[in-house]
C-alpha cells in the first residue's frame, strides 16, 4: 500500500505495565526511545499524521517523542475521529522497531473507515482488506531490545571497519 500518510501506534494498557516500568515504545535502543526511531522512520516514509493509543499514565512522556501535532489518547471517540478517512492508515498494534529487512508480519494498513467499522465491533487485527506492511520488527521485551542494540552496534562496527 503506497502513499501512507497516517499511522496509529497501540501502546500497552496502563494496567499492563508494571509500576516501575514503562511501555515498550518508550524504552530505549542505543539511548533513544523506540518511539523516536519509529517516528523518524515514518516521517522519512511520508507519514504526516500520528495517533498514539496510550493511557494517561504515559501520555505526557509519549508526547515528548511524537510530532507536536500528534494525537495521544485512549478514548474511542478521538481514535474514531482520526480514522474518519478513506486514506490507508498504518497500524502498529504493538511496540515495533523499524528494520528494513523485516518482512511483512504484524504491521498492517487499511482504510481508516475499514478500521473504524471493524474496531467499533471488536478491537482486532483481523481487518478486511488490510495489507501487511514489511519493515517492522515486533518488540516483545528487554530481550528483543538487547538483540536490536547488538545488531545495530555490529552494523556500526562493520561500517566503521569498511570505511577505513
Amino acid at each position: 500500500m503506497s502513499h501512507l500518510k497516517r499511522a496509529v501506534f497501540i501502546f500497552e494498557e496502563d494496567d499492563a505495565v508494571l509500576t516501575d516500568a514503562k511501555p515498550l515504545m518508550l524504552e530505549t535502543v542505543l539511548s533513544r526511545p523506540i518511539l523516536t526511531w519509529v517516528c523518524d522512520q515514518l516521517r522519512a516514509e511520508g507519514i504526516q499524521r500520528f495517533f498514539a493509543v496510550c493511557g494517561s499514565r504515559f501520555a505526557g512522556e509519549a508526547r515528548k517523542y511524537l510530532p507536536s501535532d500528534a494525537s495521544v489518547s485512549e478514548q474511542w471517540a478521538d481514535l474514531e475521529s482520526f480514522l474518519d478517512t478513506d486514506e490507508p492508515v498504518l497500524v502498529l498494534p504493538r511496540a515495533a522497531f523499524p528494520m528494513a529487512e523485516a518482512g511483512p508480519g504484524f504491521a498492517y494498513a487499511a482504510s481508516g473507515h475499514e478500521l473504524q467499522s471493524t474496531w467499533r465491533k471488536k478491537m482486532t487485527n483481523s481487518i478486511q482488506g488490510a495489507e501487511l506492511i514489511p519493515g517492522w520488527l515486533p518488540v516483545y521485551g528487554p530481550d528483543t531490545i538487547a538483540e536490536i542494540e547488538a545488531l545495530l552496534r555490529h552494523r556500526e562496527a562493520d561500517s566503521q571497519n569498511g570505511s577505513k
